[in-house]
């Protein structure tokens, strides 16, 4: 059972993520303009009924099929904002995840209190999952024919895009063969890399009031591998300890914490 929520919202061709901080709700979308997708990020106050969204950013070119804008909410240089994915997947113009004057292929930085955008870092295929701690970042990538990606995201880093992947280009696309090493080619190397792929989606972590034996532990999911994967980093998350794979038997593309009484 759910309540309708009524808004001001008319323009939404695909819903990206949404985001709830500080009393208000964000949402990142898809609208459609002259035959064009753009992407917009949306805020309504969550007192307000029905919701009054209004736009913080609207991006100046085509997004094509874009597959992702998470957000999640960061402080990056003492400026509250939030951090938002986006991709670059598809044969055709890959190599915008290399330019600085596009916000394909990125990890951007939305400054709430100017409503700008900046580059936080670049050379994303797919990130699909994003989680911002108060350290450090993880993202979930997908690659192409294998090579999807769990990597920590750090300020101005290049994660290699479309150059270095340690998938293979899918059979019949134009791409040439990925360079395997990152760090030779002045890129940061993935986290882990797994291939073959799973269909990435979201990590979150799992408070340590769940369980005794899942301590500092992560939840991963998976599309066509229709699991979940719990995860343990070491202390500074440049590799992975351990992975447990928990057969679900379905999609899953995302993944919420609840905490209930029983």
């Amino acid at each position: 059972k759910y309540n309708k929520v009524l808004s001001n919202l008319k323009d939404v061709y695909t819903v990206l993520d949404i985001l709830i901080y500080n009393e208000y709700l964000y949402i990142s979308y898809i609208f459609k303009k002259a035959n064009c997708n753009y992407l917009r990020i949306s805020k309504a106050g969550l007192t307000s009924t029905p919701l009054s969204f209004t736009s913080i950013y609207e991006s100046e070119k085509c997004v094509g099929e874009l597959q992702a804008a998470s957000l999640q909410n960061y402080k990056h240089n003492g400026n509250e904002g939030i951090l938002i994915s986006t991709s670059i997947h598809t044969s055709k113009n890959i190599e915008l995840a290399q330019d600085l004057n596009s916000i394909l292929g990125k990890i951007l930085f939305l400054d709430i209190s100017t409503n700008k955008i900046s580059i936080f870092s670049y050379g994303h295929r797919s990130p699909q999952g994003l989680l911002a701690m108060k350290n450090v970042i993880i993202s979930t990538e997908h690659g192409p024919k294998g090579g999807d990606e769990i990597n920590k995201i750090e300020y101005n880093n290049n994660y290699g895009w479309p150059i270095s992947s340690y998938g293979v280009p899918y059979e019949g696309l134009p791409e040439s063969d990925y360079k395997k090493s990152h760090k030779l080619f002045g890129f940061k190397e993935p986290i882990y890399s797994f291939i073959p792929s799973i269909g990435i989606s979201e990590i979150i972590k799992i408070p340590n009031t769940f369980s005794n034996h899942w301590q500092n532990n992560f939840i991963l999911a998976s599309l066509n591998n229709k699991s979940l994967f719990r995860i343990k980093f070491d202390k500074n998350f440049d590799k992975i300890i351990y992975m447990e794979r928990i057969f679900i038997g379905k999609r899953i593309r995302d993944i919420k914490f609840y905490k209930c009484s029983i």
